[in-house]
């Protein structure tokens, strides 16, 4: 199976549309359509991490699917020994788009607005530090 059927496999399982991929990834529709029918190359390893991040994928992962990189060989079979890190996760995202438990308590829309308000102001000071 090629890299295309794979990646398109993989969207199916996650029970996600083109249009949702789409939009949980920032690559477009068109583009994801145009890669799941083959007419486009290997995406670069950039739209991969894109990718990886709307299907909440590992980046190696999708890496090695589109040959940039190689399986571990049995000799390296620590699970999830790759060459690259994990693809960090957008933490925005992951709040607005989960359902989360804190001490046995369901976190309300509100709950989750409060935290993304708490982690923005905890982190505003050194954002503008280093602009």
């Amino acid at each position: 199976m090629n890299f295309y059927d794979q990646l398109r496999d993989m969207r199916k399982l996650k029970g996600f549309t083109i249009r949702e991929l789409a939009d949980r990834s920032g690559v477009s529709a068109a583009y994801i359509s145009q890669l799941e029918n083959g007419n486009r190359g290997v995406p670069s390893p950039d739209v991969l991490m894109k990718l990886s991040e709307g299907l909440n994928t590992p980046y190696p992962d999708l890496m090695q699917l589109a040959g940039y990189m190689e399986k571990p060989s049995d000799s390296d079979a620590r699970p999830g020994s790759y060459a690259y890190t994990k693809a960090p996760i957008n933490l925005r995202r992951f709040l607005r788009e989960n359902d989360f438990i804190f001490d046995g308590m369901e976190l309300t829309e509100q709950d989750k607005e409060w935290i993304e308000r708490m982690l923005t102001a905890l982190f505003w000071k050194q954002k503008h530090e280093s602009e």
